[in-house]
């Protein structure tokens, strides 16, 4: 069948079953799957992601580093470890988990440089899991986001109500302030935008860049997609209300805003005027630059990777959240409080004026570097462990020496002039604060790229030099790699993930048309990069004539994998942008027969293994352990590499047909990727190896006797509906091998 029969069956018909079966089998004492209704947020997921953060309070061994090991079940009775990394008393592990709903709990073990171990038992009642570790079992809950407000935040970007591709030139009205207009363009354009009663724009344009000339606009959120371009051609101004959140790269000229700027990948402004104004906010998580004159803060900015300012004025009502690398190539002038975790760095001259509190704290071994400084009007604090560093490599004003400015706490200061002559009785040390050059800071080769004095010695051996003791390494002798880490159930077969491969159609549900099962192992280095990555694949079951495909799409570039070794001839997918691995093309060739029907001989399953190295690989927190991105595709004669069917709100790859999104049942086009216009799925993952399919033309919902309460519940009821074998759970006489 060719696409124009496909569409012309599509106008003729609007229920067709999946692999050219027969019509669905439902129970009618049970609620078919087409009739249940689920919340608007659910997400058809029987495991939810967890972000760790796991930091040292252990101030015996300064900066080395720890291993933080995390474990679903209890150590102390054979529970192993599902994610293990490197924290210090600066750097946290983090990491992204995906658990099952039905676990609770976990546990984290800490083993310190000299073998020494604590563990700490913590609740799953929140998305972010954040703790600091001490040298006892006595772990401080630092802070942890309720699972609402983080699915909140995961999903909240709004579902598209207009979706255009705009052409060159292009002048486009948002008419209120509920539109929801996303952009889609599939070339470079230039356009104009009037958005004057609010509303939001979303921009994903892969690979493209979308200039805005007039640019009119009034309470506007704007979305950058990722490998999305946008650039301002006029000063960029945002009021209080106004919000920007880029994935992509951001470029513009001027900057003026009271609003909110959330900068996950690249911003650049080039522009002299850079203000942050009264109430507003900057959040950097990427590379945030800005090469023009001053910035004046007189709102906050926050940052977590990379940030670059020529000069830097921090007003009265600004300030500065540094936890990586913030850096001001010319001159920096305090007023407000500068609170520095890790590394700050001033190429010209620094001023700190006058101030009730402490205008520079620097916390937990935080390093602050400048070449000169004229003024120390007021206070630089340090706090936590181990001690922190302020360092002056260039000249000191003789005006220092009378400021009223001192060092108090847990900092030393380590400049070209000794400030402590005691003029006029002016007192510059207090509360611990020293004079020195030795303090140790590493040079982590992230966010402090530089670091200061000499490592202490090992406390126990450490082969390859990376940090981590033998011990604990599992790669001893290789300064490459330290840690593995395992996707769930690993030890007992992995994940399943099951499909129904009549996309854009809706299937008959029995969830059988390809079932696979996964597992991964994932290797990192001393520093939480991903390094190597271990891949097993197996197909159990292909209930149905259609010729299928599968693969699976990681979150990495395809440019950044070398060494890629695999069985059964397999090959990174040509064509690609990111790293696709195609399992096979045609499920008939793995299997001849479907093993889904009684009676029927059985074929064997199939097992794809591969691996892979990275380089400049991603942290462990931001690549995860999880199924990442599986999917099939109908490979039958009249269909073809672009009919994809993916787990449910995840992205098509760069080879899928954009066209047959909004066509036959799917509803990708006003909501998420794979989903109908009732939000069902095509696929479902689950994290047993071991899942006990339906038989052919069985459906899930009079299988799994519970599935639907689960489904309308939103997967807050009957978690463990495919689990539970008690009375009322399941019917065994439609489960393939029950009997």
């Amino acid at each position: 069948m060719n696409k124009n029969l496909l569409f012309l069956f599509l106008a003729l018909t609007t229920a067709v079953a999946s692999c050219k079966k027969d019509n669905t089998i439902e129970d009618a004492a049970n609620k078919k799957i087409s009739d249940i209704v689920v919340p608007a947020s659910f997400a058809w997921q029987t495991s939810r992601d967890i972000n760790f953060s796991i930091g040292i309070s252990d101030t015996r061994f300064q900066n080395r580093l720890h291993v933080v090991a995390i474990y679903l079940s209890d150590p102390a009775k054979g529970g192993v470890p599902v994610s293990k990394g490197a924290a210090s008393l600066i750097s946290p592990f983090n990491t992204k988990i995906s658990i099952p709903s039905t676990i609770n709990e976990a546990y984290i073990v800490k083993i310190a440089p000299d073998g020494s171990t604590s563990t700490e038992k913590v609740a799953l009642t929140s998305a972010k899991v954040s703790i600091a570790l001490s040298s006892t079992s006595t772990a401080s809950l630092v802070s942890g986001l309720s699972l609402n407000a983080q699915m909140a935040d995961t999903n909240g970007e709004p579902n598209c109500s207009l979706t255009t591709t705009p052409s060159n030139g292009a002048n486009l009205d948002i008419a209120n302030s509920s539109t929801v207009l996303c952009l889609t363009p599939t070339s470079d354009v230039t356009i104009n935008l009037n958005a004057n009663n609010g509303g939001t724009l979303k921009i994903n344009a892969p690979g493209k860049t979308v200039t805005f000339g007039n640019f009119n606009h009034t309470n506007l959120k704007i979305y950058i997609a990722s490998n999305t371009t946008v650039k301002f051609n006029n000063d960029l101004n945002l009021s209080s209300t106004e919000v920007i959140v880029n994935n992509g790269t951001l470029n513009g000229n001027n900057l003026n805003s009271a609003g909110s700027l959330i900068n996950n990948s690249t911003a650049t402004f080039t522009g002299g005027n850079f203000n942050i104004n009264n109430g507003g906010t900057i959040t950097n998580a990427g590379t945030f630059t800005a090469t023009g004159g001053t910035a004046n803060f007189n709102g906050v900015f926050t940052n977590t990777h990379f940030a670059t300012f020529n000069n830097v004025t921090v007003n009265s009502t600004g300030g500065i959240n540094n936890y990586c690398r913030f850096t001001v190539t010319s001159d920096l002038t305090v007023n407000k409080t500068i609170n520095n975790y890790k590394l700050f760095t001033v190429g010209g001259n620094t001023h700190i004026n006058s101030d009730s509190n402490p205008l520079i704290n620097l916390i937990n071994g935080a390093m602050f570097l400048t070449k000169n400084m004229d003024v120390m009007d007021g206070n630089v604090s340090g706090s936590g462990s181990p001690v922190s560093l302020f360092k002056v490599t260039g000249s000191i004003g003789d005006n220092v020496l009378n400021n009223n400015g001192y060092f108090k706490g847990t900092v030393q200061f380590c400049g070209t002039k000794d400030i402590e002559v005691n003029q006029n009785n002016k007192k510059h040390f207090s509360d611990g604060a020293t004079k020195g050059c030795g303090t140790y800071i590493e040079n982590d080769g992230s966010c402090n790229n530089i670091g200061n004095g000499t490592a202490p010695a090992p406390v126990k051996p450490d082969t390859d030099g990376d940090g981590i003791i033998d011990e604990q390494d599992a790669y001893p002798t290789d300064p490459t790699k330290a840690f593995n880490s395992y996707s769930v159930n690993y030890a007992n077969g992995g994940s399943t993930v099951a499909f129904e491969d009549s996309w854009p159609l809706k299937g008959d549900y029995d969830l059988n048309d390809v079932v696979l099962t996964y597992k991964f192992l994932v290797a990192t280095s001393a520093q939480n990069k991903v390094v190597t990555v271990q891949a097993e694949w197996r197909l159990l079951a292909t209930g149905g004539n259609f010729r299928n495909g599968a693969g699976i799409q990681f979150n990495l570039p395809a440019s950044s994998i070398t060494n890629f070794t695999a069985s059964n001839a397999l090959a990174p997918e040509a064509g690609q942008d990111s790293l696709v691995v195609i399992l096979f093309k045609d499920s008939r060739e793995q299997q001849a027969t479907w093993n889904t029907r009684v009676g029927e001989a059985v074929s064997p399953s199939k097992t794809f293994t591969f691996s892979f190295n990275v380089t400049n690989g991603p942290t462990l927190e931001s690549f995860g352990l999880s199924s990442y991105n599986p999917f099939i595709w109908n490979n039958t004669t009249g269909y073809g590499r672009g009919y994809e069917a993916h787990l449910y709100g995840k992205y098509p790859t760069k080879l899928a047909d954009i066209t047959l999104f909004g066509t036959g049942d799917d509803s990708s086009l006003t909501g998420k990727y794979y989903a109908t216009s009732n939000k069902l799925p095509w696929a479902i993952e689950l994290p047993v190896s071991q899942f006990l399919y339906p038989i052919e033309k069985s459906a899930v919902t009079s299988t799994y006797l519970k599935f639907s309460d689960w489904a309308s519940s939103g997967g807050t009821t009957s978690l463990d509906w495919f689990t539970n074998t008690a009375t009322g759970y399941r019917n065994n006489s439609f489960i393939y091998g029950a009997n």
